[in-house]
């Protein structure tokens, strides 16, 4: 027994719900207009009675259309997803019903069903399977226009010809670091800025923010427009090592610190890409990092909702910000920030002799007295071989 083939066509079907006399006359002057731009629109309101019946009218039309333009508003959305009271707009279930099976039988592939909207306010009523495909709103010049270039697959911009690949400038390979400089600590610049402390700023839809609170805002700006020229807007190879260190420390008062400095292996990695060559174990490092104590109000959680925070979105902001003059909060600087995807959180029964945290336990450390972001400073040279 032969199969029976199907040929798509390069007609444009319209599904609607007939909401209003007002609604069907605005769908009908869509259509219309795209005939007349020679879109070969199909509409229900063009057939008297189809001799198959509506059913396997509707069946054949979706079947075979190039485009089906879906109408969405929230009578349309009620009935394709089936929220409508019994008996009514059975038309539109039963294209909902033949819609969903098509989309389901692509494989979630879309390249028919358009969502359309007479309205910018209606965009809630999309089809759940169809909301992340591109919607069109058509009472405006460029949701039309840009509607009409879909369906007549004509590009709005058109693409340039692909030119040749220029030639990549040569690499200077250097093999050989003595003692290379390394760190995201400018001393002189950090001495000016006056870091006092940390603060976190969480947000429901998205990753937090770690803040580092400094006094003066025009060195706190540089230290982080600095940073921006080496990392980006984004440490993609996490040179920037950021640890949170919990646990009591002879001679601080009970609190946990936070240090800044620089990921070695991570900044290695850079180099190799960039094309050097380092021998870890010839080639040494100088480094430098800064510490700060910091004493939280008994009861604090603002440390353990951003941990909370950065365990649920995998990554964080890290951003600079200013101490107000009263000391009462922090402004902070938001422009400056940098995604990044690693903070460590260690606790000080863990950190060695030769841990790259031990700074943190180290004695001799300078101490200064600090707002209520931190009651002790502790800044020090690192030094790494």
């Amino acid at each position: 027994m032969a199969s029976e083939t199907h040929a798509e066509t390069d007609e444009v079907f319209i599904s609607y719900s007939w909401d209003s006399e007002e609604h069907v006359r605005t769908v009908l002057d869509l259509s219309n207009r795209l005939r007349s731009e020679g879109v070969d629109c199909v509409l229900d309101q063009y057939e008297e009675s189809p001799p198959e019946g509506w059913p396997r009218w509707m069946d054949r039309k979706i079947r075979d259309a190039k485009f089906v333009l879906m109408i969405c508003t929230e009578n349309y959305y009620k009935r394709v997803m089936g929220d409508a009271a019994a008996g009514q707009g059975l038309g539109v279930r039963w294209e909902g019903a033949l819609i969903y099976q098509y989309i389901y039988n692509a494989g979630a592939r879309n390249t028919k069903f358009v969502p359309v909207l007479l309205r910018r306010e209606d965009q809630a009523f999309i089809p759940t399977p169809l909301q992340g495909a591109t919607h069109y709103v058509v009472n405006t010049v460029d949701g039309y226009d840009k509607l009409y270039a879909r369906l007549i697959n004509r590009a709005r911009t058109e693409k340039p010809k692909l030119g040749p690949p220029r030639p990549l400038p040569k690499k200077d390979v250097k093999t050989n670091f003595s003692v290379f400089l390394s760190t995201p600590i400018d001393p002189a610049l950090w001495d000016e800025a006056k870091w006092r402390g940390i603060f976190v700023r969480v947000y429901e839809s998205g990753p937090p923010d770690l803040g580092l609170a400094f006094l003066d805002e025009t060195a706190a700006r540089k230290i982080f427009e600095q940073w921006h020229r080496r990392y980006g807007d984004r440490d993609r190879f996490e040179e920037l090592r950021i640890s949170i260190i919990e646990g009591d420390i002879r001679g601080e008062q009970p609190g946990y610190s936070a240090h800044v400095g620089i990921d070695l292996e991570n900044t290695v990695k850079r180099y190799r890409e960039a094309g050097l060559t380092v021998n870890s174990a010839r080639d040494g490092f100088l480094t430098l990092s800064r510490i700060h104590r910091m004493n939280p109000s008994p009861g604090s959680k603002n440390l353990e909702m951003f941990k909370q925070a950065y365990r649920h979105f995998k990554a964080y902001t890290l951003i600079p910000g200013v101490l107000k003059r009263d000391q009462s909060g922090v402004l902070p600087i938001r422009d400056l920030g940098i995604y990044k995807s690693t903070v460590h959180f260690r606790h000080v029964e863990d950190i060695g002799p030769n841990d790259e945290d031990s700074i943190v336990l180290g004695s001799g450390s300078i101490k200064r007295p600090l707002t209520e972001f931190g009651k002790r400073r502790r800044g020090r040279k690192q030094k790494k071989s």
